[in-house]
């Protein structure tokens, strides 16, 4: 039976979206466009960084997991013998740590279905019964679920109760409608308005397991259906809330996240940040020194480039807040871009906190440090900025596919996934093209 799965979004609204579809694998060009010059909350004001970092130190979660006929293979009956797949494994430990954990307040659990009017249903149960479906198995023929439907009633019904939502499903999207292969970017983007409206943020996370039964591919040809046998099939842990209560439950309730991971509406208008120009271990080149002697942090320089000794120093950034994938020094190192008004500018390095930073007081509020290096001046004063672009995860249109009807010759591949996602970047359009930047202000020092 035809089955609608959870949307990740589509790509004709892409067209519109603020996202630059720049693969995460993609050099960077260190250079940049910075912004104007402005007041930086960031470096000038740690108060107001600091309440905007409050995070929740528990959140209200509801779990959703569809139990389609199209996820019976994800939860074969357990066996004396017999291993659990990595669904199954993954699966238990989320909804433990839900049911346990002391991160999480109010919680609760539902199953997500289709009923006979091809009405989303979404069952209330206790978590002991979500938790036999996971080991036991999907028993009863149940139709898949119309996900844009399913999605604006879990998003909804998750506003209502004020609780972050976590969406378990394959997202396979296959309508009765055909025409809806076309309106896919519409259909989900209308049925996840209110997370637009409301300023929630959405994680989207992939990952594979060893399928056991009867697999339904959207494409019919050759064949219907296919009985697979251990072929790791993807499935997707959407989490969509409140910025902070998302990273919440990603850093704090899932924990071990696998590596193919996408974040829409993350944006942090303030990170705190400053110039190092006295520590030892970030010894400055040339002639650059705080502005203002005592400030700290420093986010104003004076700074004079010579002929043949460029100026080179290193401005310490906390990135604690941003998801611990955008945190990574190999993504930084891909991504991240050093920008100068006013001046020639180039990221010479980025390097993460080790033992000795952190023991050291003055550096211990530093998570990151990045080395840039001013060869040339423009003007008399200027910016220079560190800014991390919102970037569209590489690993997407790898697991996308047009064809999903051998997923054995063709594993870890879901149907039209790349339309999904560039979907949901059309809920986040008018969002700035950087997670965050730092901006420093110099002046030509005399």
């Amino acid at each position: 039976m035809p089955k609608i799965y959870i949307p990740l979004l589509c790509s004709v609204l892409l067209l519109t979206g603020c996202f630059k579809k720049q693969s995460a694998d993609e050099e960077t060009d260190t250079g940049g466009t910075a912004p104007p010059m402005q007041e930086e909350k960031a470096g000038t004001a740690p108060e107001a960084a600091a309440a905007e970092a409050a995070a929740p130190s528990k959140v209200d979660v509801n779990v959703y997991l569809e139990i389609s006929n199209g996820m019976k293979g994800f939860m074969p009956t357990a066996a004396a013998g017999k291993e659990a797949t990595t669904f199954q494994n993954n699966l238990l430990k989320l909804i433990s740590e839900v049911q346990d954990g002391r991160y999480v307040a109010d919680k609760a659990f539902y199953l997500a279905k289709e009923d006979a009017q091809s009405r989303p249903v979404l069952d209330s149960v206790s978590y002991n019964t979500m938790k036999s479906y996971i080991v036991s198995g999907i028993r009863d023929d149940v139709r898949g679920t119309p996900l844009p439907a399913m999605l604006k009633a879990a998003l909804q019904k998750s506003i209502d109760q004020g609780a972050v939502s976590v969406i378990v499903s394959d997202f396979i999207h296959g309508p009765s409608d055909q025409g809806q292969f076309i309106s896919l970017d519409a259909d989900i983007r209308s049925s996840l308005r209110e997370a637009e409206h409301q300023g929630l943020a959405i994680a989207i996370l992939g990952n594979t397991s060893e399928f056991f039964g009867t697999y339904h591919p959207v494409v019919k040809k050759p064949e219907v259906r296919r009985t697979l046998n251990g072929v790791e099939i993807p499935y997707y842990i959407w989490v969509i809330g409140k910025q902070q209560e998302v990273q919440v439950v990603t850093n704090k309730v899932l924990r071990n996240l696998p590596k193919q991971q996408a974040y829409f509406g993350f944006e942090y208008k303030t990170v705190p940040y400053s110039a190092l120009l006295k520590e030892k271990q970030f010894k400055p080149a040339g002639v650059v020194y705080c502005s203002s002697r005592n400030a700290d942090p420093c986010t104003s320089v004076n700074l004079q480039p010579e002929k043949d000794v460029p100026v080179e120093f290193t401005i310490g950034l906390n990135l604690s807040r941003l998801p611990l994938s955008m945190q990574s020094i190999d993504y930084l190192k891909k991504n991240l871009k050093v920008a100068g008004n006013g001046s020639r500018a180039r990221m010479v390095s980025v390097k993460a906190a080790d033992e000795s930073i952190k023991a050291t007081p003055d550096l211990a509020r530093y998570t990151h440090f990045v080395r840039v290096q001013v060869p040339q001046l423009t003007a008399n004063a200027g910016s220079l900025t560190v800014q991390l672009p919102q970037v569209y995860p590489a690993w997407i249109d790898s697991w996308a596919t047009d064809n999903d009807n051998n997923p054995a010759a063709d594993p870890k591949k879901t149907y039209q996934l790349d339309k999904i996602v560039d979907g949901v970047q059309a809920l986040y359009r008018d969002q700035s093209d950087f997670v965050f930047s730092a901006t420093l202000k110099f002046n030509k020092a005399d």
